[in-house]
């Protein structure tokens, strides 16, 4: 794979090269870039197959780069210091990144997911992730994508998410309903941080909907008066998580 190593800082370019020279063989280095304005020129004339991007950078960060291109036709593996609520936003978007400082083993399976993947990285998925990022997590909306379009939800409207087969459908307040090509998990572990809870393979609940717990019929009864059934695996940490609320 041709690679380009994207980074303002220069020991953190040198250290990713060396480990990619040692690790990873396959990976031919093309160019190291200090910044966005290079890296720029760099993808428009030696069309690599691989970028690798730190994240925040002066001048034109890994965003105002990547927005500045007509289409996205190259992997991209962000490389970032960032915590963990960033790392969530970037796996939500199903991108892949390297947290600095870089492990060898990380950078071997990055690398390799990248090797295996038929197609590149979308600009779509790169928006998503800037739209996370730019805003505070209290503040955070759920991007719920489909072929009407881009939804921007508060989780405090969404009910509960029911997975069916390879799509998610998410039950809001106001009888509104969405459906969307994704599967409930994919949405879990970004959701589960914003009171969400899987009571159930096909089934994602917000608590704060959740009326009581039903110990006849192994559900939960929501304010509506929608029973969710709850598996039986998953009943103690359910009644565990309703009861410490």
């Amino acid at each position: 794979m041709k690679a380009i190593i994207v980074d303002d800082e220069l020991h953190c370019r040198e250290v990713l090269r060396i480990l990619l020279e040692m690790y990873c063989p396959e990976v031919e280095i093309l160019k190291e870039c200090e910044d966005g304005f290079i890296a720029l020129d760099a993808i428009g004339n030696l069309q690599p197959d691989l970028v690798f991007m730190d994240i925040e950078m002066p001048g034109m960060n890994a965003f105002d780069t990547l927005q500045k291109l007509t289409e996205i036709n190259f992997h991209i593996i962000f490389t970032t210091a960032y915590d963990q609520y960033a790392i969530k936003a970037i796996k939500f978007s199903a991108l892949d990144y390297l947290l600095k400082p870089i492990d060898a083993d990380e950078l071997m399976a990055a690398v390799g997911k990248a090797e295996q993947q038929i197609q590149p990285t979308q600009l779509q998925q790169v928006q998503q992730l800037q739209h996370h990022l730019q805003q505070p997590e209290e503040d955070f909306k759920l991007i719920i994508s489909n072929a009407e379009g881009s939804f921007f939800i508060p989780p405090a409207e969404i009910i509960y998410c029911e997975g069916r087969n390879n799509y998610t459908h998410f039950f809001l307040t106001r009888d509104r309903k969405i459906v969307c090509g994704k599967t409930l998990k994919e949405y879990e572990n970004i959701l589960c941080s914003h009171g969400f809870l899987r009571i159930h393979k096909s089934l994602l609940a917000n608590m704060q909907f959740i009326e009581r717990f039903s110990s006849s019929r192994t559900a939960v009864v929501l304010k509506d008066s929608t029973v969710l059934e709850v598996s039986r695996r998953r009943k103690e940490e359910v009644m565990n998580a309703l009861f410490n609320r």
